[in-house]
């Protein structure tokens, strides 16, 4: 019994520190994005410290949150810690090569913050900054999916559902690369300074043009989602549905930011959006990959007709 209660508490102090990786995650991805959006990117100068002097100086704005940015994002790594310590003491041996994958993300992010001031706000590695980021949450959302896990039923590879799960993840992950193709392609440069930084030389109307292409194609994926499910509920159609509200609201978003000349107070909410979206495409795709069985209709009407013949 002991061993039980043990790893009863050990589950939970997994699920703890998992979902606290999770939400720390989110939180510094859209951080990151404000060091952009108030032009503070090259608020520091030098990395790892933010001056190359040695003197005491108060820090300015733009240095102030671009040091500050660093200083919470490198925290993110005691949940981290804190959750691998939790599945070892659990033995949870399988959830060992997403927590590698976790630590080994971390340490690419710090080699790529180091990049970007070294590149003076490169686009090419600004945006590897934040897609490392969106992969970083997407490995939370497996490993919070995965604690209750351990023995699910594999579906088969022929499963629709599992078919339409992997269909939107892959239409999520395509709608926000291209997006960040668009935000390499407009004006927030991420500086403040009156040196100009290099753009990607995609036309923002064309590229903005097949973010929308890609992002009404998600909308599709998620509207036949809803339909299967219509007669079956079930957290993946709650993860749908949320899908479907969040997504009518970035959109609108998206909309109005590009008809008003992209303010900075709206490109910071698409940006929130964006990586809120993300994460509940996330767990929708893997109650997808649990599988899902819809019985059809003319199947459930049939004892029916029995009975009255």
């Amino acid at each position: 019994m002991a061993t039980t209660d043990d790893a009863r508490a050990w589950g939970q102090t997994l699920r703890f520190w998992t979902r606290v990786s999770l939400v720390y995650l989110i939180a510094i991805t859209v951080t990151g994005a404000v060091v952009r959006l108030t032009g503070s990117g090259l608020g520091c100068t030098d990395w790892p410290t933010c001056q190359t002097n040695t003197e005491l100086e108060a820090p300015g704005f733009h240095a102030a949150i671009e040091f500050g940015n660093r200083m919470v994002s490198g925290l993110a790594i005691i949940p981290v810690v804190g959750a691998a310590l939790a599945a070892r003491r659990g033995a949870r041996r399988d959830l060992r090569p997403w927590f590698i994958g976790l630590i080994a993300g971390f340490a690419g992010q710090v080699v790529l913050g180091m990049l970007v001031t070294r590149t003076e706000l490169d686009p090419r590695v600004v945006l590897g900054h934040f897609l490392l980021s969106i992969v970083l949450v997407w490995l939370a959302v497996v490993l919070d999916h995965r604690i209750d896990r351990l023995d699910r039923t594999d579906p088969g590879p022929g499963d629709p559902f599992r078919a339409l799960g992997r269909a939107t993840l892959g239409l999520a992950a395509a709608t926000i690369v291209v997006g960040t193709l668009v935000t390499g392609s407009g004006p927030h440069t991420g500086s403040n300074e009156g040196e100009p930084v290099p753009r990607l030389g995609f036309d923002i109307t064309g590229i903005t043009r097949i973010h929308s292409v890609m992002a009404w194609l998600l909308v599709s994926s998620v509207l036949i989602g809803l339909v299967y499910t219509r007669n079956s509920p079930g957290p993946a159609r709650t993860w749908l549905q949320i899908i479907a509200v969040g997504g009518f609201v970035q959109g609108t978003i998206g909309y109005v930011q590009f008809a008003t000349g992209v303010p900075v107070v709206l490109v910071g909410f698409h940006i929130a959006g964006s990586v809120l979206l993300w994460t509940a495409v996330s767990y929708f795709h893997l109650h997808a990959e649990d599988g899902f069985q819809v019985e059809a209709p003319s199947l459930r009407r049939r004892p029916a007709l029995a009975r009255a013949k």
